[in-house]
């Protein structure tokens, strides 16, 4: 009976402890949320981060500073009033109090005092209110060569591809895209590859003669993987 009223004890002991430690956990106060960093981002990129899709903070820009709103998302996600700023440099729009597409940039030329002032007021709730999260930048230029740099050969340099001009920073897909991925194409234009869904390095072109409908439409299913997984950077331009 004494080795009976022991064990209970202790196990009485121990749920006791459980519940003390549950009870304590839950009066702590919330962690703080994770603190989402874009850096340098392009209007191509930002523009893919409207609240439409889940996985991505919800953004806007004002004078070149990029904010993260996804906490007001029942203000800026998708089909609320201020939608139309999510993904985009919003200056001039705030500064007249606008909902109009064509006022969604940074340029405050004819702008009133009064105006201004307001966008100032509104970007000062914006600063109190929201984390900034980074800056966009302008397109990178690169041309084929340059691009052919970034190959996954050089671990300082960052991992990119092009399709159809437009280029991304795959370093994130390096395993898939890198030079022992399974689209070893890093450092490439890759248009007609990916219309192909061909491996070789042949293939790896903007030339699309010759390319019918299911092609063309596997182009640009890559193309809409690419839009919402990795950042666009820049465009190619022709070597000089």
């Amino acid at each position: 009976m004494d080795w009976v009223a022991i064990v209970g004890g202790l196990i009485i002991a121990y749920l006791l402890h459980a519940i003390y430690q549950a009870w304590k956990e839950s009066k702590a106060p919330p962690p703080e949320p994770t603190k989402w960093m874009v850096g340098d981002i392009t209007e191509l990129t930002l523009a893919s981060h409207t609240g439409y899709d889940w996985s991505k903070p919800t953004l806007i820009a004002v004078k070149g500073v990029v904010y993260d709103v996804s906490k007001s998302n029942d203000q800026y996600g998708p089909g609320k009033q201020y939608n139309l700023y999510a993904g985009r440099e919003c200056a001039r729009a705030l500064a007249k109090d606008s909902l109009n597409i064509e006022d969604c940039t940074d340029d405050l030329e004819g702008c009133s005092e009064e105006q201004l002032q307001r966008l100032e007021q509104r970007l000062a709730h914006i600063r109190a209110e929201y984390d900034e999260v980074g800056k966009v930048v302008p397109m990178a230029e690169l041309s084929l060569q340059q691009l052919a740099r970034h190959d996954g050969s050089d671990p300082a340099l960052p991992m990119l591809l092009s399709i159809r001009g437009v280029v991304y920073d795959i370093t994130a897909g390096k395993q898939f895209y890198g030079p022992d991925g399974i689209y070893p194409f890093a450092g490439r234009e890759v248009a007609r590859a990916f219309a192909l869904i061909s491996t070789e390095l042949a293939d790896c072109s903007d030339d699309l003669t010759g390319l019918g409908p299911v092609e063309l439409d596997a182009l640009r299913d890559w193309e809409a993987k690419f839009n919402s997984k990795y950042p666009i950077i820049g465009r190619l331009v022709k070597d000089s």
